[in-house]
């Protein structure tokens, strides 16, 4: 008798244990589907012994249990059968009960509030109903089935089986990214370099020390620069995250890739009718993937994700803005809501995800299992840290406030340090101090601070693996930051002052960048894309870029010309900002079908549209309510004219100049874009109609680029009486 409680008990072990397994995997089979980024299967691996020892006791719970359930005939019978129905029960009883308590009710309800009581209460009827009916059925003719499935050669089988499969977890490949570019290629060319893209949001080339700041808050970056080339003249060509990136990632400007707030995805291709895919655009990872490199990205950015149609050509997507795919398995969920409770408080996370960026970026630069050691690397990395609110870590929060403000003093500002407060700002609402702008200005050059230890952190993890002679490593930001300069505007919205649009654009490659160079030539950040490939073709010997129609179509221009012979490729940029009605929806006093009037008032001329053309002493403003604005840098560097919606006099020649060149590079950039990639070009190149008269390959993408189509073209500014045509450089009228 006691041998037999030893097996029964030693069944129940087992029976749990194969029931939690089998669990775990169909709920990773659930899990991998949904997740959009890489995935490793270790990651079940690795949570598969917790499920096996958490079913263990409960099978081992309900053998010892079973006696209060079930009769002495019934047990005797069949204890196997009888067993398996309760711990099957039982298990899927007591995940519901605390899903129900993790997910499916307001966290801010109580356990022992009557609507979670009577959630409980369904759960525990309906298990017990469940348990009723199965027991029954077990008594009758379909019982053998079931005892089957419950014998212990069954259960020591699926056992070995989960096992085996968790196994060979550890010679199964990661699987990339869902949303990767399909047509990769297997090999780089000989020669080519590793690329590291890093870019600072809302960093400010204005309060970094390479730029002439008078805080110290980048010393790594600085000494950084020292080894490489510095664009002191970079400009955003947008004021925030989403279409500044996307015109990084496309080498576009925002009127062509039309990302912003009213259509807040870049176009990717995933969208399709029947076997008709929807073109999309074309990003630097799709570029990198198909020229046999790695590519990867690390960032924390709800911007940053597949969801904005960002995560196209990345194989591996590590993206901390969502749960990762280890925290979407349920003993995860529970690990994460009840370890405070169980004796074991999460670390507290000190910054706004920067530290286990740049942890990622190492360790996965260290041989992570999904890095491809074979294939040279294309990294991209968001660092976040400046961005508001204001809140850099603890032992940074003093650092730079001014003389006789204490740390207690700035606390003062918590609860204005957030959108809310930019808002109250920038309607009048708050007139906010200088002592208190002054505040808000020592903590974001503070975050900067911190943020500039985590790049030195992640340069010397370079510097450690043996990569960095052998990286191209370019940091840039997305935008900059206003602090009250102009129309009590605060943040980055709104706008397109300098203030917003310089940014850092500092590049690192010895072979080919000279140290120490700055470069007083204007850049775009759509320069960016261009410059990586021409670098790369450089260093592998290959020439130019290839001329397919996706690189022809690129309206950005690489840099390297200047950085190498001194020839500048550009005399001016050009940003957009389009509708922000959905920013403006998160202004308090906007109603829910109209706006206050008075804010109408205030924001009126940017509900269409900002655009801007500038060169290096000029800037003309032409907001969407048809007002222009036109100053000279020169006389007014704080752009107090961009508020005043007029052009001096004596200059009205020359801002229509400006405004002819901006209209006449949008159509150009339209016209090239529409010949070389758009729909009908796509329809011509892949059906083969009528392609002996419009040839969008590579061939016919250079004859348009002889045209001057493409403002990519090395010119000498002859082609510029071509209709439709807009070389780098041209001379301004006196």
């Amino acid at each position: 008798m006691a041998l037999m409680k030893v097996q029964n008990l030693l069944q129940g072990v087992l029976a749990g244990a194969c029931m939690a397994g089998w669990a775990s995997l169909i709920e990773a089979f659930s899990v991998y589907g949904a997740f959009p980024y890489h995935a490793d299967p270790l990651v079940w691996a690795a949570v598969l012994p917790i499920y096996l020892v958490a079913g263990a006791i409960l099978g081992l719970g309900c053998a010892m249990a079973l006696p209060l359930v079930t009769s002495k005939k019934a047990r005797d019978d069949d204890f196997y059968l009888h067993h398996g129905i309760f711990t099957l029960v039982s298990g899927v009883c007591l995940v519901l009960l605390l899903e129900a308590r993790m997910t499916w009710v307001p966290v801010n309800i109580g356990t022992m509030s009557p609507k979670m009581l009577l959630t409980f209460a369904l759960i525990l009827g309906g298990a017990a109903a469940s348990y009723l009916v199965l027991y029954r059925l077990a008594s009758t003719s379909l019982g053998w089935a079931f005892s089957s499935f419950f014998s212990r050669f069954a259960t020591v089988v699926g056992l070995c089986v989960v096992v085996a499969i968790g196994c060979a977890c550890f010679v199964l490949p990661v699987r990339p990214a869902m949303l990767a570019e399909p047509d990769r290629a297997m090999a780089a060319d000989a020669g080519s370099p590793n690329v590291l893209f890093v870019v600072l949001d809302t960093t400010s080339a204005r309060h970094l020390g390479t730029y002439g700041y008078h805080r110290a808050t980048s010393p790594q970056l600085d000494a950084f620069a020292e080894e490489g080339v510095v664009f002191e003249n970079a400009f955003s060509a947008a004021p925030w995250t989403l279409p500044s990136h996307c015109s990084m990632f496309t080498g576009l400007l925002p009127n062509s890739h039309g990302t912003g707030w009213t259509r807040p995805r870049l176009p990717d291709g995933m969208a399709s009718v029947d076997d008709l895919v929807n073109h999309d655009v074309h990003t630097i990872s799709e570029e990198m993937a198909l020229r046999g490199y790695d590519t990867v990205t690390v960032a924390e950015k709800s911007w940053l994700t597949f969801n904005s149609g960002l995560s196209q050509g990345f194989e591996k997507f590590f993206d901390y803005s969502l749960p990762d795919l280890h925290d979407r398995f349920f003993v995860a969920r529970f690990w994460s809501r009840y370890r405070g409770k169980l004796g074991s408080p999460a670390a507290v996370q000190i910054d706004k995800g920067g530290a286990r960026v740049v942890d990622t970026a190492i360790d996965w630069l260290d041989g992570h299992r999904s890095r491809d050691e074979s294939r040279p690397f294309f990294m991209f990395m968001n660092l976040n840290e400046a961005h508001d609110p204001y809140q850099p870590p603890e032992e940074f929060w003093g650092h730079f406030l001014p003389e006789g403000i204490s740390i207690a003093d700035s606390h003062k500002l918590d609860d204005r340090n957030n959108t809310q407060g930019q808002h109250e700002i920038i309607l009048g609402n708050w007139d906010i101090s200088d002592r208190d702008m002054e505040i808000f200005k020592a903590l974001y050059d503070a975050e900067i601070l911190y943020q500039d230890g985590l790049l030195g952190r992640l340069f010397s993890g370079i510097e450690e693996l043996g990569l960095m002679e052998d990286t191209l490593i370019v940091i840039t930001a997305d935008h900059g930051e206003e602090f009250g300069e102009l129309d009590h505007r605060v943040g980055h919205q709104l706008a397109l002052v300098d203030t917003l649009l310089h940014v850092p654009l500092i590049m690192r490659f010895p072979s080919q960048l000279p140290a120490g160079k700055r470069v007083s030539a204007m850049a775009s950040t759509i320069d960016i894309f261009p410059t990586i490939l021409d670098v790369i073709e450089t260093e592998n010997g290959q020439g130019p870029p290839q001329a397919t129609p996706e690189i022809l179509s690129i309206e950005g221009v690489s840099q390297l010309p200047t950085i190498q012979d001194d020839i500048p490729v550009r005399d001016m940029i050009m940003a957009h900002y389009f509708n922000p009605t959905s920013y403006l929806t998160g202004f308090k006093e906007w109603d829910n079908r109209y706006p206050d009037g008075d804010m109408v008032d205030e924001v009126a001329r940017t509900m269409r549209s900002i655009n801007v053309l500038r060169t290096a002493d000029h800037k003309l403003f032409m907001f969407g309510d048809g007002q222009r604005a036109f100053i000279q840098l020169h006389e007014d560097p704080q752009e107090l004219g961009s508020s005043q919606q007029t052009i001096p006099e004596g200059l009205e020649e020359l801002a229509a100049f400006f405004e002819e060149r901006y209209q006449r590079q949008l159509t150009s950039h339209e016209s090239a874009r529409e010949i070389l990639v758009g729909q009908l070009a796509w329809f011509r190149r892949n059906v083969k109609w009528h392609n002996e008269k419009v040839n969008t390959g590579a061939q016919g993408g250079q004859g348009i680029e002889s045209l001057g189509y493409v403002g990519a073209t090395d010119s000498d500014g002859t082609e510029s009486e071509v209709p439709l045509t807009l070389p780098p450089i041209l001379n301004l009228p006196k």
